[in-house]
């Protein structure tokens, strides 16, 4: 499956900004070390399926990348719009597990210290991996500057002048 997300850096230019997102992604990766525990499995830094240039769909591309120096409204606007669908992705998984009536107390009461395979309450281990602020792919925002899906130190951090951030789209395979 794929997903896209938007990564908050700072940097000086497009170049760096992509650079330090797509070096520090590899490294999530141990540069393609299937043995990490990165929660993808590759990525396309630029937007891939969701870049508008058929050319760019499966190579790394610079074109989507905002500014808020130079774009500020656009760049706020994504952002929410991130954190809205991460919104969504919650109620969804809030949804399925109500609709499951899972009686939680019984799985906790029950449990005899060997992993149980049933995939009853993931709905919830997701709604919390989220409330927590795990980075997965229902986060859709990720701040690398403060590894955080919090959008807050972001926008502590412009709110204070510092005007130098970028976000650039990455379309996640997971």
């Amino acid at each position: 499956m794929h997903v896209l997300q938007y990564i908050a850096v700072q940097a000086d230019s497009n170049d760096e900004a992509f650079r330090t997102v797509k070096d520090g992604l590899e490294s999530e990766l141990g540069h393609y070390d299937w043995s990490t525990n990165a929660w993808f499995d590759w990525f396309v830094a630029g937007g891939g399926r969701w870049n508008p240039n058929p050319n760019s769909q499966y190579e790394d591309d610079q074109s989507m990348i905002i500014s808020y120096d130079e774009a500020p409204a656009e760049y706020r606007e994504i952002v929410a719009k991130m954190i809205s669908n991460r919104i969504e992705e919650f109620n969804s998984y809030r949804k399925h597990f109500e609709e499951k009536g899972v009686d939680i107390n019984a799985k906790l009461d029950n449990y005899r210290g060997v992993m149980n395979y049933d995939f009853e309450l993931y709905p919830l281990k997701k709604m919390i991996d989220m409330i927590q602020g795990e980075w997965d792919m229902n986060s859709y925002f990720y701040d690398m500057q403060h590894t955080s899906t919090n959008p807050d130190h972001m926008h502590k951090s412009i709110d204070l002048g510092n005007k130098n951030w970028y976000i650039v789209p990455v379309d996640f395979h997971f």
